[in-house]
């Protein structure tokens, strides 16, 4: 299991989409991947756990070991996200493609 992507990406774990972003780019700049190849990957690897809201929600339903709630997880996502809220369909189809 790799290292919480919140921490490698220096974040809270309630940032939204646009933050999420931002500190991908900034990181990425500052760590290339000719100079830095694994401090790249893993924060490449941490990104991709982060980049949207399909992805976190799968993240901290199925890999993030938290004891969490569906409803407080769908509850916090949904607050921090440039979309309005979760719909249960987005949370079928995820646990569907797992």
């Amino acid at each position: 299991m790799m290292t919480d992507p919140y921490a490698v990406l220096g974040l809270p774990a309630d940032s939204d989409d646009e933050t999420i972003r931002r500190r991908y780019l900034e990181l990425v700049k500052q760590f290339s991947p000719e100079r830095h190849p694994e401090q790249f990957a893993l924060i490449r690897a941490a990104y991709e756990k982060l980049r949207d809201l399909d992805t976190r929600l799968r993240f901290r339903l199925f890999e993030a070991g938290r004891q969490e709630t569906i409803d407080g997880i769908l509850d916090t996502l949904s607050r921090r996200s440039s979309r309005r809220r979760i719909s249960l369909q987005i949370l079928v189809q995820s646990v569907q493609k797992t």
